[in-house]
C-alpha cells in the first residue's frame, strides 16, 4: 500500500430526493483502484422522505448517514457533514455524480503536490461526454456579469474578456489555477476550511462554492483545476424536483453574492431582484414549453389550418370575412382544440413514450368524430359544411405529421465510444457523426495513451477502468477501429465489457462513413482469437 492509502480522505454528500443517483454514487466510490486514498463518507440527507435513510444505510454499511428533520439547503448540509470529517481533505460531492475508479487518487496527488493548494477542483462531464462549463469559471464580479448577461459570452467564448465567466479559451484537460471551481466536487484542505470557517450558510443553494472560493483565495490560497481526472455529474437531479424555485434559488444567490462581495446596495439589489424573478421565470416556461412542445405543436398547427382553411373557403363562398367583428367564429377554435387534443391527451400521447399504437389512432378518430358531429348538430352557427370537414381532415394530418416526426426523433442510435485518443480515431468519430447506428459521445482511452480528447471530443474513459464511465452515460456500443494495429489485444480486453455491443468499423469505399459490424457474440471471445 502506498503512503496515500494510509491517509483519510472525508468526502461529504448532500442528498435531497437524489436515492437511485446517490445509490450509484456511492456505488462509484466503492470502485476506486487498490491504491486510492482510505475514504470515510458521510452523507447528510435532507429530509428527502423517499426512502433514502431507511434503505441506503443497509445497502452501505460504511457510510455515515446523517439525517436532517427538514431542507436545510446545500450550504448548512455540508457544514453539518465537515463537522464529523477527520480527513486532511474534505471532498465536497454531488450525490447525482459518478466517480471513475482513479479520480480520487490522483486528484488527491495532485492536490498535495501543490503547496499552495487550497481548494481542487476535475474535469465534469454531462451524461453526454459534454464538459460542464462550471467545472473551472471566474468570479461573476459585475463586469464579468455584465457580459453574460448581454449575451456576449455565448457569442465569443473564446475571448478572454467576454468568455471569462467559464474560461471558454482554456484548455479542458489542463491543469492551472482558477478562481473557482464547481461545487458538485470540490476538494479542499481541512484546515483551510477551518480557517474560513466553512461555507456562508445564507446561501440555501447555489453561489456558496463560489463565495467559498472567493474567500479561500482572499486567504491566500489557489484553487486549482485537475482537468486530467473526471467525473460524470447528472446535473440538476435534485433542483428538478421544484423547477422554478431550483432557479429563483440560483439568481438569489447571485444577488446575495453581489451583495455580500462587491457592496451592491439596496436599490440596485432590488433591481437585481426583479430581474432575478423575470429571468427565473422565463427560464421555467421554457422548460415547460420543452416538456409540453408536442401539445404546443398540435395546438398551434390544427388551429393554424382550421383558420386558413375557413378564411378562404368563407371568402370563397359569401365573401364574408373569417373572425370579423361580430362573428362567433372563435368559439370553433375552442371546440376544436378540446376535441382533437383531450382524447390523446387521455391516451398518453403527450407524455414522454406517447401512446401505444391502438390508443393513438382510436383518441384521433374519437377527437375527429367528436368535432364533426358537434358542428353537424349544431347547425344554426356553423358557416359551412365543408370548411368543417376539410378544416377537420387537414388538423388531423397536422397531428400524424409530428406524431411522425416525434417518432423519428425518439429512435435514438446506440451511445457509443471510439476506442483510441489518436488522430485516427478522432477522424473515425467525426467521419460517424449523423450515422444512424451510433452517436459517438467520446474516446475511450487505452493505458499508454495520455492525451484527453479535443475540444469538440472529450476522452470520456480510460482503460482499464472504464465500465463506471461508460455506465454512468448509459454507453451501449464500443466502436474498435478495423485498422488498428492492436485490434487482437483490444477485442480480447473488450470481451469483458458486459453490456456494451463491440462494433468493428471496416473502411468504407471513396472514404463514405465507416461500415460497422457487431462482433459482440454474447461478451466473449474464443481463446483461439488472440493467437
Amino acid at each position: 500500500m502506498t503512503e496515500s492509502s494510509h491517509r483519510t480522505l472525508s468526502i461529504v454528500i448532500v442528498s435531497y430526493k437524489v436515492r437511485d443517483k446517490l445509490r450509484l454514487c456511492l456505488e462509484s466510490l466503492r470502485t476506486q483502484v487498490e491504491d486510492a486514498p482510505r475514504l470515510e463518507v458521510v452523507v447528510v440527507d435532507n429530509d428527502s422522505r423517499d426512502g433514502t435513510v431507511e434503505q441506503l444505510p443497509k445497502e452501505f454499511p460504511e457510510v455515515r448517514f446523517l439525517a436532517m428533520d427538514r431542507n436545510l439547503g446545500f450550504s448548512i448540509g455540508c457544514n453539518r457533514g465537515a463537522a464529523l470529517a477527520t480527513g486532511d481533505w474534505i471532498l465536497f460531492l454531488n450525490p447525482d455524480t459518478v466517480v471513475y475508479p482513479e479520480t480520487l487518487r490522483d486528484v488527491l496527488e495532485f492536490a498535495r503536490s501543490k503547496s499552495d493548494a487550497g481548494i481542487v477542483g476535475c474535469r465534469i462531464l454531462d451524461g453526454d461526454g459534454h464538459l460542464q462549463l462550471a467545472c473551472r469559471r471566474s468570479i461573476p464580479t459585475p463586469w464579468v456579469a455584465f457580459w453574460r448577461l448581454t449575451g456576449l459570452s455565448f457569442l465569443f467564448p473564446r475571448n478572454k474578456v467576454f468568455g471569462k465567466y467559464n474560461l471558454a479559451y482554456l484548455e479542458p484537460n489542463g491543469c492551472y489555477p482558477v478562481e473557482a471551481v464547481s461545487g458538485s466536487f470540490l476538494m479542499i484542505r481541512s484546515d483551510v476550511y477551518k480557517q474560513v470557517e466553512g461555507f456562508d450558510e445564507i446561501f440555501f443553494l447555489y453561489g456558496e462554492d463560489l463565495d467559498l472560493c472567493l474567500r479561500v483565495a482572499k486567504a491566500g490560497w489557489k484553487i486549482w483545476y485537475c482537468g486530467t481526472s473526471s467525473i460524470v455529474h447528472h446535473k440538476g437531479q435534485s433542483a428538478a424536483t421544484r423547477p422554478w424555485g431550483a432557479r429563483m434559488d440560483f439568481y438569489r444567490a447571485m444577488v446575495t453574492f453581489a451583495r455580500k462581495n462587491f457592496g451592491v446596495g439596496s436599490v440596485v439589489g432590488g433591481g437585481l431582484s426583479v430581474l432575478a424573478g423575470i429571468l427565473a421565470t422565463a427560464g421555467h416556461l421554457s422548460t415547460l414549453f420543452q416538456k409540453w412542445r408536442r401539445l404546443a405543436v398540435d395546438l398551434l398547427g390544427i388551429n393554424l389550418v382550421f383558420l386558413v382553411i375557413s378564411f378562404v373557403w368563407l371568402y370563397l363562398t359569401s365573401g364574408a370575412i373569417y373572425l370579423s367583428p361580430g362573428r362567433p367564429d372563435w368559439v370553433w377554435h375552442v371546440i376544436l382544440s378540446v376535441w382533437m387534443l383531450a382524447p390523446l391527451w387521455m391516451a398518453g400521447e403527450y407524455s414522454a413514450s406517447g401512446a401505444g399504437r391502438l390508443r393513438f389512432p382510436s383518441a384521433l378518430l374519437l377527437g375527429v368524430g367528436g368535432f364533426l358531429a358537434t358542428g353537424f348538430l349544431w347547425k344554426t352557427v356553423v358557416f359551412s359544411r365543408g370548411s368543417f370537414v376539410l378544416g377537420a381532415g387537414a388538423a388531423t394530418l397536422v397531428i400524424l405529421l409530428r406524431r411522425r416526426w416525434s417518432s423519428h426523433r425518439r429512435l435514438e442510435p446506440r451511445r457509443a465510444v471510439v476506442v483510441g485518443t489518436g488522430p485516427a480515431a478522432v477522424e473515425l468519430a467525426r467521419r460517424l457523426a449523423g450515422s444512424n447506428q451510433v452517436r459517438v459521445l467520446g474516446l475511450l482511452a487505452v493505458d499508454d495513451e495520455d492525451s484527453w480528447g479535443h475540444d469538440d471530443l472529450l476522452t470520456v474513459a480510460k482503460m482499464p477502468h472504464a465500465i463506471p464511465a461508460l455506465h454512468a452515460m448509459e454507453i451501449s456500443a464500443i466502436v474498435v477501429p478495423g485498422d488498428s494495429a492492436k485490434i487482437t489485444e483490444l477485442l480480447k480486453r473488450l470481451s469483458s465489457f458486459k453490456g456494451c455491443r463491440i462494433l468493428l468499423a471496416l473502411p468504407a469505399p471513396n472514404a463514405g462513413a465507416p461500415v460497422l459490424v457487431d462482433i459482440t457474440l454474447d461478451n466473449t471471445f474464443p481463446s483461439e482469437r488472440s493467437t
